[in-house]
């Protein structure tokens, strides 16, 4: 992903979530900026048809919806992915999971034994289906009703070893 793909992203958000969910684009750029090798757009005929944006952070708890993020932490324990959304037309298709592949692998690629993510309400059957479990953050602010904090522990050589 690049800067200049933030419009075209926020078009995909919208598409995703209507207007009640849409961040801005200095927030996600804040986010661009801190962990450029960490978000991606799937392109469809030359245009952003999904994306993901993800970056370091601590798994004890999800990071503040709609606010512009200044750094990273400096122990971070898992990859957090902040946000997945395809536009309707690419649902299905595996758009979602080649993004979801590409986080896990920089995820192993930083030795970062876990992904964490807040689903929405109507997302979490999805998410469990890929591994995740809830975990007991409670409901994250400004997420929505039902929103929940979920973790995803992946299989790493460093944890094949200590097995």
């Amino acid at each position: 992903m690049r800067a200049l793909d933030l419009s075209a992203v926020l078009q995909v958000q919208r598409a995703a979530y209507g207007d009640g969910y849409q961040e801005s684009a200095e927030v996600l750029g804040a986010k661009l900026a801190l962990a450029p090798n960490c978000c991606w757009v799937v392109e469809q005929q030359g245009k952003v048809g999904a994306y993901v944006f993800a970056h370091p952070w601590r798994r004890q708890a999800p990071p503040p919806l709609h606010s512009r993020m200044e750094s990273l932490p400096r122990a971070a324990d898992c990859l957090f992915v902040h946000d997945v959304a395809v536009m309707p037309a690419l649902r299905g298709v595996g758009a979602a999971g080649a993004l979801f592949r590409q986080v896990a692998a920089e995820a192993a690629v930083r030795h970062l034994p876990c992904l964490t993510l807040v689903a929405l309400a109507d997302a979490i059957p999805y998410w469990q289906r890929h591994g995740f479990r809830a975990q007991p953050a409670g409901s994250p602010e400004g997420y929505g009703a039902g929103a929940a904090f979920m973790s995803l522990l992946l299989a790493t050589a460093d944890s094949d070893r200590s097995q």
